[in-house]
């Protein structure tokens, strides 16, 4: 069963004509709006953990269906990659609180860069022909960014005073 986009299948890839788009485009929205996204999120009353995986795993789902791997593409609807995905993002959770991290853009950088790594070596990329993996490069990081950035600014930039991951670290 298909989620109604149209899809494509040539050579074991399976892209839509709007996967790219509504990435790119949902990418872009939540990058202005961050802030006031994490601040609202910030004012409920939930231990900020929650809020972050729980937006981690939204985002995850959102990525990983529109980037659907052949095998399970429309047959499925949480992607089998959820629990490692979830896990290496729970993981950067838990380094920015312990390291006290600033930044969030250099965080999300470099997870994104680990993502292309992670995807050249072990992951999709894998063996791919030079020229696929210089057009999926950029497309493969701004994934990453997709599903970090904004779990991200609610963990360490919520505008709780006195309530954030770092005021209660320290």
């Amino acid at each position: 069963m298909t989620t109604g986009r149209l899809k494509q299948e040539r050579d074991g890839l399976v892209f839509g004509a709007f996967d790219v788009p509504i990435v790119v485009v949902t990418f872009v929205v939540m990058l202005v709006l961050r802030k006031r996204v994490a601040g609202a999120l910030g004012r409920t009353r939930l231990p900020l953990p929650i809020p972050y995986v729980l937006i981690a795993i939204l985002l995850i789902v959102v990525e990983e269906d529109i980037d659907c791997m052949p095998a399970w593409c429309g047959q499925v609807l949480i992607p089998p990659t959820l629990p490692f995905l979830l896990f290496e993002v729970a993981v950067l959770g838990l380094v920015a609180v312990l390291l006290h991290v600033q930044s969030v853009f250099r965080l999300v950088l470099a997870y994104a860069v680990f993502g292309v790594v992670w995807e050249l070596t072990v992951g999709g990329l894998k063996g791919a022909a030079p020229l696929v993996d210089l057009l999926f490069v950029p497309y493969v990081a701004l994934g990453y960014a997709y599903v970090s950035m904004l779990p991200l600014e609610v963990l360490l930039k919520s505008g709780r005073p006195g309530r954030s991951i770092d005021a209660q670290a320290q």
